[in-house]
């Protein structure tokens, strides 16, 4: 009898925490697409302009926030490749958004969790990429439970991913610039499509080591897994640069990936929350064996 109501007290825990993620995920993805209005009463129509750009950063910031973390900005300026073209045009600029959860044990490496924020112009980007920029906190939120971590985090979601991966530059340049000690970096990028329903992510890029945490974990939630090479997205900007950086996704490269992408017809209600909550489920535990080793 004693075994049966823990197994019920163990099985109310879990349905509760699955219900407090599913909600935090649709709340933060909701508001991000323009589909539930910000506290104050304004609308994200889309995260391209710069005035939703910067209303997009606030509410970052203050879900972050939220965690008892410090939200900070970095602010850059980027210039084209031709000089010649800075003289007719203003250099790119944006700002991204991050906080670091520091270890509890006495440790100077880092694992970087990123996502970027911004769409393509005139578009609501619930899945590319807000399911993103979702996953990542609800990831964070989790870790920040933890009472042991052995390695530095640093959350970020970056600006201007869809001008030729602007804002995840600027930061992989910051953090050479600062030598941090970077043991990882982790992507992500349209998190909310799965036709299938096969719950199935794709991995680009990994080194032998990530492969195989990754892997491991994904067979132990029953999750399909598939590696493919591709490098337009923000784990390229730290590839560039020697560091040990993956991404993870739908199925892009097997075809299963959403048919709204950078379209105005990318809104809330084409969001698979369980699909998201699946692939949630597979970082954090693949993180937090890394945070906690």
């Amino acid at each position: 009898m004693q075994k049966l109501v823990l197994l019920l007290i163990s099985l109310l825990l879990f349905s509760s925490s699955k219900s407090t993620l599913r909600e935090e995920q649709e709340s933060i993805i909701s508001i991000l697409s323009g589909n539930t209005p910000l506290p104050n009463g304004e609308i994200i129509t889309n995260r391209s302009s710069k005035h939703n750009r910067e209303l997009t950063r606030t509410y970052l910031s203050d879900l972050i926030s939220d965690l008892n973390l410090t939200p900070e900005i970095q602010n850059y300026k980027m210039p084209n490749l031709n000089p010649l073209i800075d003289l007719l045009f203003n250099p790119f600029s944006g700002a991204n958004v991050y906080t670091i959860l520091p270890s509890t044990t006495k440790s100077d490496e880092y694992i970087i969790l990123g996502a970027h924020f911004d769409t393509e112009r005139n578009c609501p980007g619930a899945i590319d990429n807000a399911t993103g920029v979702a996953l990542i906190y609800s990831v964070l939120h989790q870790l920040t439970t933890l009472e042991k971590r052995d390695k530095n985090v640093i959350v970020i979601f970056f600006d201007q991913e869809e001008e030729d991966l602007i804002g995840s530059q600027a930061f992989a340049k910051y953090c050479k610039k600062e030598a941090l000690n970077i043991h990882s970096v982790h992507t992500f990028d349209t998190m909310g499509w799965d036709r299938d329903n096969d719950k199935a992510v794709e991995l680009e890029l990994p080194s032998e080591s990530l492969e195989s945490l990754y892997s491991s974990h994904a067979n132990a939630l029953d999750i399909p897994f598939h590696i493919t090479k591709v490098n337009s997205t923000d784990h390229q900007s730290f590839r560039a640069l020697g560091y040990n950086a993956i991404g993870l996704t739908d199925e892009y490269a097997n075809g299963d990936y959403a048919p709204y992408k950078d379209t105005e017809n990318d809104t809330y209600d084409t969001v698979n929350f369980e699909y998201l909550e699946s692939c949630t489920n597979l970082v954090y535990s693949a993180i937090k064996d890394l945070v906690t080793q």
